[in-house]
């Protein structure tokens, strides 16, 4: 099930965006996800349109759209990965958006594959301040030709 995200998740969801960070971004030193964590939970995640998965009982994965069409933060618990979670999240933000835009890192090709993979294209790369890395942003359109639907997208 996906719903919005409550104020008893705060933590939970938290707790999933650090091991995801340092999971996907193992180039970053751990210690900038670990510095940032409380202002997620300060900060970000209240203020954000947030969306959880919750498969029996458990936060298993999150979105986030700290903008109106800006996609902040898509993570999943490692624990959980290839179940096709994030794709479910991806899509329940797509039918309420007629496009979206993401940043990513540049170092992060899983995370473009993926992105890739659901219909998104680069628009160009930046530096990101807070970090210094390279990140692409992508965006998506509603009806764009690259749009990919897999069967058991929801």
């Amino acid at each position: 099930m996906i719903r919005r995200l409550r104020t008893e998740d705060i933590s939970k969801t938290a707790e999933i965006w650090l091991r995801g960070s340092l999971q996907a971004h193992d180039f970053v030193a751990a210690a900038y996800w670990q510095k940032m964590k409380p202002s997620v939970i300060r900060d970000y995640l209240p203020r954000a349109e947030t969306y959880v998965f919750v498969d029996r009982h458990q936060i298993k994965g999150f979105i986030s759209l700290p903008e109106k069409n800006y996609v902040g933060a898509l993570f999943v618990d490692p624990a959980f990965q290839r179940q096709r979670i994030g794709s479910k999240l991806l899509e329940y933000v797509r039918r309420k958006r007629p496009e979206l835009k993401l940043q990513v890192y540049c170092r992060n090709s899983g995370a473009q594959k993926f992105y890739r993979s659901r219909g998104f294209q680069s628009l160009k790369e930046q530096s990101d301040d807070s970090t210094g890395e390279k990140e692409l942003i992508m965006c998506w359109a509603k009806g764009s030709k690259n749009m990919v639907r897999r069967h058991g997208d929801s």
